[in-house]
């Protein structure tokens, strides 16, 4: 009977090319569901995933923070090259994206054993791309789910914008015929950015796309620490680049005068290209910033804060917004993508466009009200366990994975 049980079971195989303990917000999904493999069993569903620790046959620890940091200043000159150079752009293209999307492919090819998936779950547009360019078997489906605002190409523009141009064009339009012809569905983590992507790609049937929010698991302990002062104590976590624009916050606490920036901190937790740059604006300001560095402690921080703050220029649904309001803090961000379906205006947080005169007016705004950031925790709260908890995740992806 059991046997019976097990072969009826929807067997899926997620392919994500890079690292699980990366300090990134698709690494902490992907890691996410590999902790729930046995919830997903008793749904009905045989998941495994493969990525690239199981190519070198290692799992990667990211606890060297002074590797990371070298690195990240290695990447931060190559990326600044590229801005000026269409050859330096698509080298760091295949280096950051492609070469990766190769090589776990191989990897797997040479590893999988007689048993085959019913379905390839791709976390990214080029491992999707390459798998599909050489599909052998299309009796297995494939998935793709885009962590993006909609775009195949947005964050990889915002990154390299000499990617933008027409040089790139042939490229891009042949991995789109493949992907988006022969792909079986187009996974979001929200449904703005599916929205977006029928409106960008109207050719494609709506039929063939679906939304499914990120969700993680609660945590016990933690509780929140109330400061004794009047500082407004923000927290933004993410890696510290163009993208994420960590920058413009501090620009927005800029135009605040000297004595009303001493009302704010700001922690920033992770490490990125733009630290060096982000660490000349903070010491022209009166406001404490503090940097972090990459850490395992995020709660701690995250619950020493008395607001969470992702000013991103683009996004599709962040883990680390679901990791604040799980420790039951309100949410500052911009009104981009997901975002707006994890935010209710004025109630567990506020909305602002990626503009810095914008966010500036809503900090002055904040020190006039004094507005009750406990009460607005407790509705951020209330919609991480409605929405974006691990339970409603599993549940919605073994309800698409059953449907295949």
């Amino acid at each position: 009977m059991i046997d019976k049980i097990k072969n009826r079971m929807k067997k899926v195989k997620i392919i994500f090319s890079g690292w699980i303990n990366a300090p990134n917000g698709a690494a902490r999904f992907v890691l996410g569901l590999k902790k729930c493999a046995n919830d997903f069993a008793e749904q009905g569903v045989r998941l495994s995933i493969f990525t690239l620790d199981d190519v070198y046959g290692e799992v990667r620890k990211f606890s060297d923070y002074e590797k990371i940091k070298k690195r990240a200043s290695l990447k931060d000159r190559l990326m600044r090259y590229a801005k000026y150079s269409h050859l330096m752009t698509y080298i760091m293209i295949y280096f950051s994206g492609l070469a990766n999307s190769k090589r776990i492919l191989k990897a797997f090819e040479e590893s999988k054993g007689s048993e085959q998936p019913d379905i390839f779950h791709f976390q990214d547009l080029f491992t999707c791309y390459y798998y599909l360019n050489h599909r052998r078997d299309k009796n297995i489906l494939v998935y793709l789910t885009l962590h993006s605002n909609g775009s195949l190409w947005s964050m990889h523009e915002e990154y390299y914008p000499l990617f933008r141009s027409w040089i790139f064009g042939f490229m891009k339009r042949r991995i789109e015929d493949v992907v988006l012809n022969r792909v079986d569905k187009v996974n979001f983590v929200a449904d703005f950015p599916r929205r977006n992507f029928c409106h960008l790609y109207p050719n494609i049937s709506s039929q063939k796309t679906s939304f499914v929010y990120n969700g993680i698991p609660d945590i016990e302990g933690g509780s929140k620490c109330i400061s004794s002062t009047n500082q407004t104590r923000l927290v933004c976590v993410g890696t510290l680049c163009n993208r994420k624009n960590q920058i413009g916050i501090l620009h927005a606490l800029s135009k605040l005068t000297s004595e009303q920036q001493k009302y704010f901190s700001v922690t920033f937790v992770g490490d990125g290209p733009s630290r060096n740059a982000l660490e000349k604006v903070a010491a022209t300001l009166s406001a404490d910033i503090y940097f972090a560095g990459n850490s395992n402690q995020v709660n701690d921080y995250l619950t020493n804060s008395d607001a969470f703050i992702l000013f991103s220029k683009d996004e599709g649904l962040p883990i680390s917004i679901i990791e604040a309001m799980r420790c039951g803090l309100p949410i500052i961000s911009t009104r981009i993508a997901g975002i707006p379906e994890m935010i209710v205006e004025g109630i567990s947080g506020y909305l602002v466009d990626a503009d810095e005169r914008q966010l500036s007016e809503l900090f002055e705004k904040i020190l006039i009200d004094r507005p009750d950031f406990v009460k607005m925790g407790e509705k951020s709260r209330i919609i991480y366990e409605d929405k974006f908890s691990q339970k409603a995740m599993i549940l919605s992806y073994a309800k698409l994975w059953q449907k295949g």
